[in-house]
């Protein structure tokens, strides 16, 4: 598959979380990506939605989402500026304890792990918080 990348930019907003994925997903199915579509859009829908309520919990921000297709990859990139957060400090929840005695929260990025081949998180002091989360389009997924 050739390279294509587009890029979006909006303010960090509960309300902005569907035009984020309709962006997502037309993109995609411009490239007539359609089978990974559910995967990409629950992924983007989970980190977008956990920036908007954690990093930028204290004030306004901007969410920046790049897209694009490197080889037989499609790679999600995720970039705020928000406070950070590293997604690996959270434990997988116990999917086998009672539904009230599990702790809330972390759900999301587990479905992001399970959805994605890989996701990986670096903050840099200027850049800021990034998420690359990584689907394969053919052959088989990587070991982790």
């Amino acid at each position: 598959m050739l390279g294509n990348r587009t890029e979006l930019e909006v303010e960090a907003r509960l309300e902005n979380i569907s035009k984020i994925i309709d962006f997502v997903v037309s993109w995609m199915q411009n490239l007539k990506l359609d089978d990974s579509i559910p995967a990409i859009e629950t992924s983007v829908d989970e980190a977008c939605t956990n920036i908007i309520k954690h990093a930028y919990s204290e004030g306004d921000g901007i969410i920046s989402i790049t897209c694009e297709t490197q080889d037989n990859e499609l790679i999600i990139t995720i970039r705020d500026t928000g406070k950070p957060f590293d997604p690996s400090s959270v434990l997988p929840p116990d999917l086998e304890a009672d539904l009230d005695a599990r702790r809330i929260g972390g759900l999301g990025i587990y479905l992001m792990r399970k959805l994605m081949d890989d996701v990986s998180y670096s903050f840099d002091a200027k850049e800021g918080n990034t998420l690359i989360m990584r689907k394969i389009l053919t052959g088989e997924k990587p070991e982790r």
